[in-house]
C-alpha cells in the first residue's frame, strides 16, 4: 500500500513529502529504513507519528492501523546535549 511521510527539511525550510510503498505487515522499524532510503535520515533519529501517536518500532503497519494512503509525520529525534 502507498502511503505518505512529511517532514521538515531544516536546510532549505520547507516541508517534505516522500511516498512509500509499504506491507501491513511491515514493522515500523522496517518503514523507518525506508524513510532513510529516501531521506538520508538515520532511523535511530526518527520519530513516526500516526494519527497523533508515536509509533512504536516493534508493531506493525497494521497494528497501528496505517491505512492505504494515510499521511506520517517524522519528527527528528533531538540528541542530548552534555
Amino acid at each position: 500500500m502507498k502511503i505518505k511521510v512529511k517532514y521538515a527539511n531544516s536546510v532549505a525550510r520547507i516541508s517534505t513529502q516522500i511516498e512509500l510503498e509499504i506491507d501491513p505487515e511491515d514493522q515500523v522499524s522496517r518503514i523507518k529504513e525506508k524513510v532513510e532510503e529516501q531521506s538520508g535520515v538515520p532511523p535511530q533519529q526518527q520519530r513516526l507519528i500516526h494519527s497523533g501517536r508515536q509509533m512504536q518500532d516493534d508493531k506493525t503497519a497494521a497494528e497501528v492501523g496505517v491505512k492505504p494512503g494515510d499521511v506520517l509525520h517524522l519528527v527528528l529525534a533531538l540528541r542530548g546535549g552534555r
